[in-house]
């Protein structure tokens, strides 16, 4: 990696916000909600994470009456087989959100990106989202396991703010909504910012509580059972990858802009814990024995 210190994209001319990172053909590309232009996607490559080049930005067309049509938010992209799949948000005039779908062989073209739609909105029972008016269905982030496509969003049922958890056999849907994968709090907003990885077999949730800041639940599986929040700072709409040579790194926003950072998980514990940067110092106490 280059000598920068830090790593990240900080544009002087606008700012960013929930965003994903991704390799394609020798560079890393980072796509980012735009501000304080979000009908589209700011869009950078860099061969090391430090000098970003700034490219056109992405899906700067909007249809009258689509699901996207005033803007779009939090984008998240994955390769499979040689396509690239973004998940974001579609915002209507009304601000009812929805979960979209672009595609691209070619993501060192800008306008190779392909608008698909809408492919989800919440359907579960106990739900709060209604068609016409404010709806939550925003920050989708999709992981794979097995054959089949787990889908995170955050929204709102008839309990408060949830992270829900959709799935399906294609990343076109349809999907099915399973609602909540973690109990919500009464007196807690919506959460923001989610997304799953998996390391060593064990699923981890990162989300931003308003309460608690950034914070990682540990689950067995997919779907949790997820157990209680644990703090991961600095910082707020993680992402967490690899790079080519499998490293761990995570992305972050900091005064909106795009801090990245390594990651390091920390088998002291069991099962590893993620830390921001790339030393760890445990202090251990002395265990001293009294005797009568």
């Amino acid at each position: 990696m280059a000598e920068c210190d830090p790593l990240g994209w900080f544009p002087e001319d606008f700012g960013l916000k929930d965003h994903s990172v991704f390799w394609f053909d020798g560079y890393y590309y980072l796509v980012a909600t735009h501000v304080p232009r979000s009908k589209q996607f700011a869009y950078a490559r860099s061969t090391d994470l430090c000098v970003w080049e700034e490219m056109t930005p992405i899906l700067t067309e909007r249809s009258l009456g689509s699901w996207d049509e005033a803007a779009i938010w939090a984008p998240y992209v994955w390769e499979e087989g040689g396509v690239f799949f973004m998940v974001y948000t579609g915002v209507t005039r009304e601000f009812t959100q929805s979960i979209m779908l672009a595609t691209s062989t070619n993501p060192a073209d800008p306008l190779s990106w392909e608008n698909k739609g809408m492919i989800f909105q919440p359907d579960h029972e106990g739900m709060v989202w209604v068609d016409g008016q404010w709806a939550d269905c925003r920050d989708p982030n999709v992981l794979m396991a097995g054959m089949t496509y787990y889908l995170y969003y955050t929204g709102v049922d008839i309990d408060g703010g949830i992270v829900g958890l959709a799935t399906s056999a294609t990343p076109y849907g349809p999907w099915r909504d399973w609602g909540r994968t973690i109990l919500p709090l009464s007196d807690q907003a919506l959460p923001e910012s989610s997304t799953v990885t998996v390391h060593d077999g064990v699923y981890y949730l990162f989300y931003n509580d308003s309460k608690q800041g950034e914070v990682f639940r540990i689950g067995a599986s997919p779907s949790g059972p997820w157990k209680n929040p644990e703090p991961f700072r600095p910082g707020w709409a993680h992402e967490v990858w690899q790079i080519p040579e499998g490293e761990w790194y995570t992305s972050y926003l900091t005064n909106y802009a795009i801090t990245i950072s390594p990651l390091i998980w920390d088998s002291f514990f069991s099962p590893a814990r993620p830390f921001i940067g790339d030393e760890i110092h445990h202090t251990l106490i002395p265990l001293v024995l009294m005797r009568e």
